[in-house]
């Protein structure tokens, strides 16, 4: 009966997007496109993301008409592909369109000319393999099903962090340079060059944990193991062991947005260790963070713009690498710290890091290197592509 039903859903899939889609999307193109009309196209969630927000608000300070369509649904089976239909019908409507995640809808059909899609990708740098970059593998998809159901053939732009992650696009979207992928930067990361954001962030916390308030601050934010649709958190380390060997300072635990599994938190450790999951922001966090644990998480490259110390707890490494894959070797030619797999090395690591800080210099290059092109006017740049054609700072 399973074989059936899958059976079926292919048979769907196929339909719509080889049949349905193409024709009901040239078929709203018979009607006048709205002048100026940019549509911000929402993959994975419900509510305007940070991949957006700074384009979208530059947008309406200059009086170009926005709207919001919302991808996002957890309704499952079959549903996206009527979501997907819905999306047809608007968006021949727009002159500029934006996605910020893959969604195969943009590659079954030829978008009407003079069309812009950019695709904002949500994460700066390249770090973790995807797309064409892990087809065939046990983390990616089938090679042939990427070929038969193409995401990526219609942007006109595709913005990145540097000119260094341009060739890893190029392959995660199956691009042969030269390409639309551009070094314009990251929009969401201009956030960070505003002072009063940063000040905001302080206060945020000392509202969220009072116990911060004259304390250095380490921050835990890892990324999910398995697949997002059922991710779980990373084994956790011991925090009362680490409240001993750190001191003065609080422990701040952001697990990743497809965790819905609540730290616990000992209750010896309740003036050290705080969930602030669902309390703040990941970017309030950064900018408030004297230290920095991850794992394999793209968190880094912003945090890079801080030039701060950062430690990598990666006790499950071998596993990780080869379940899903880097776009570089995980060594201290790579990344700017200390890489730990035991909770005595993470515990002397980040005792250290409060202590000494961190060599600025190497954190320095590798932002260079990795975020380059952010600036704090990459939304700036993106909006000039949109409304004046404005090629200059983005060839």
């Amino acid at each position: 009966m399973s074989g059936i039903k899958n059976a079926f859903k292919r048979l769907c899939k196929f339909a719509a997007f080889k049949i349905v889609y193409p024709a009901v999307y040239h078929a709203c193109c018979l009607r006048k496109r709205e002048e100026g009309l940019v549509l911000f196209c929402e993959v994975r969630h419900g509510f305007l993301t940070d991949s957006y927000r700074a384009i979208y608000d530059g947008l309406n300070e200059r009086g170009v008409p926005t709207e919001v369509f919302y991808i996002h649904n957890n309704s499952g089976g079959l549903s996206y592909l009527v979501r997907y239909l819905r999306l047809c019908t608007q968006l021949p409507r727009a002159e500029t369109v934006l996605v910020d995640d893959t969604c195969n809808l943009f590659g079954a059909f030829r978008l009407r000319r003079g069309t812009k899609l950019i695709q904002t990708w949500h994460s700066c740098g390249a770090f973790k393999k995807w797309g064409y970059s892990i087809a065939g593998l046990s983390f990616g998809q089938d090679p042939e099903e990427l070929d038969k159901y193409p995401a990526h053939t219609n942007y006109t732009l595709v913005t990145v962090s540097s000119e260094e992650c341009i060739p890893h696009f190029e392959e995660a979207f199956g691009f042969t340079p030269p390409s639309c992928v551009k070094a314009v930067g990251v929009a969401r990361t201009d956030w960070f060059f505003d002072e009063n954001n940063r000040r905001n962030a302080y206060e945020r916390l000392y509202e969220v944990c009072p116990a911060a308030r004259g304390k250095k601050t380490v921050l835990y934010a890892p990324t999910y193991r398995g697949d997002a649709d059922n991710a779980k958190p990373p084994k956790m380390f011991d925090i009362e062991k680490m409240a001993r060997r750190w001191g003065e300072c609080v422990l701040l635990i952001k697990q990743h947005g497809f965790v819905n599994t609540k730290t616990a938190i000992p209750e010896s450790c309740c003036g050290f260790a705080f969930d602030v999951s669902h309390d703040m922001k990941i970017e309030e966090l950064l900018c408030v963070s004297d230290v920095c644990i991850t794992d394999y998480s793209s968190l880094i490259f912003e945090y890079s713009l801080f030039e701060r110390p950062m430690v990598f707890y990666a006790y499950d490494l071998d596993e990780f690498y080869d379940y899903r894959g880097f776009y570089y070797k995980y060594d201290r030619d790579f990344l700017p710290g200390d890489i730990v797999k035991t909770e005595a090395e993470l515990a002397e690591s980040v005792a250290r890091a409060l202590e000494q800080g961190c060599d600025t210099a190497e954190v320095r290059r590798f932002r260079e290197r990795f975020m380059g092109a952010c600036d704090g006017r990459s939304a700036e740049r993106i909006i000039g592509y949109i409304t004046d054609n404005n090629d200059n700072d983005i060839k």
